[in-house]
């Protein structure tokens, strides 16, 4: 029997109601598991140190968590806290930055130039599998100020993984789309915007995601090594003050800032590129 139109109609809204129902459960769900997650790791954690369990790991050395917990709730009432915190954000903040401006040009160059990609890139793939923190030296050198040289080492942390992602992306963008451009009057530059960097976003935001992680490591590294403020200099003095919770605390903080610092990619992602 065949439904009339009528019916149909009014089945659309019965069914996209339907679907935010169920995308609705589903991301309740999984929010429910992943605070299961954590208190699971919490009461892991507790028993291990309450049960002082030294093989293979000497967990029983670890404070409570409830204790960490209690001092991380007092120390979100310092403003020293804070303090450190604004501090690696907005370093890693310029880091980003500065990795975002140069290296998606020089990527999208290495991608489109042979001649690009034999000199320019090559020369950066030697002193892409350098660690961060072997950076440090050379950066003392070459800035006046350890807060310069601090930026330097987060901003390597950013650019290769863009680098990386840009230049592949720029080598897989459709010859048919930049043929067909052509067609409708789109010159070299405009092609650039109209057609390059939108078919490159995915795998650009995926190499930021990434250059976030690194910049992270890259400015944490740094603060402990060199820095005199920052929730990497902050987390090293407590250690050296054998002070383990505050060094757990800074610890945590930075893996919550690094996690936030994701979602914020991600949902920024989400935004730009509505078609996904």
């Amino acid at each position: 029997m065949a439904i009339p139109e009528e019916s149909a109609v009014l089945a659309v809204p019965a069914e996209t109601g339907a679907l935010r129902s169920a995308g609705a459960t589903g991301r309740k769900r999984s929010f429910a598991l992943r605070v299961l997650a954590i208190l699971g790791f919490l009461l892991l954690w507790h028993l291990a140190v309450q049960a002082n369990v030294t093989w293979p790991l000497q967990l029983g050395n670890l404070p409570k968590p409830g204790d960490v917990l209690a001092a991380w709730a007092k120390s979100l009432g310092q403003s020293a806290y804070y303090a450190d915190v604004g501090v690696s954000c907005r370093r890693v903040l310029i880091g980003i930055a500065l990795g975002l401006v140069t290296a998606v040009p020089l990527g999208l160059w290495s991608g489109l130039s042979r001649t690009a990609g034999d000199t320019l890139f090559t020369n950066l793939e030697l002193f892409r599998p350098i660690p961060l923190i072997a950076y440090l030296p050379v950066a003392m050198l070459l800035f006046r100020s350890i807060e310069s040289s601090i930026l330097f080492i987060t901003y390597i942390g950013a650019f290769f993984p863009i680098l990386i992602s840009s230049r592949d992306a720029a080598k897989r963008v459709p010859p048919s789309l930049v043929q067909a451009a052509r067609i409708l009057g789109c010159g070299p530059l405009r092609a650039l915007w109209r057609v390059y960097l939108p078919a490159m976003a995915p795998e650009i935001f995926t190499g930021l995601s990434v250059g976030i992680g690194a910049s992270w490591m890259g400015v944490i590294t740094a603060e402990m090594m060199s820095g005199q403020l920052g929730i990497g200099y902050s987390t090293w003095s407590a250690y050296h003050l054998m002070d383990y919770k505050q060094s757990m605390i800074g610890m945590f903080t930075i893996g919550a800032l690094g996690f936030g610092s994701s979602a914020l990619v991600r949902v920024i992602q989400h935004r730009v590129l509505r078609w996904m």
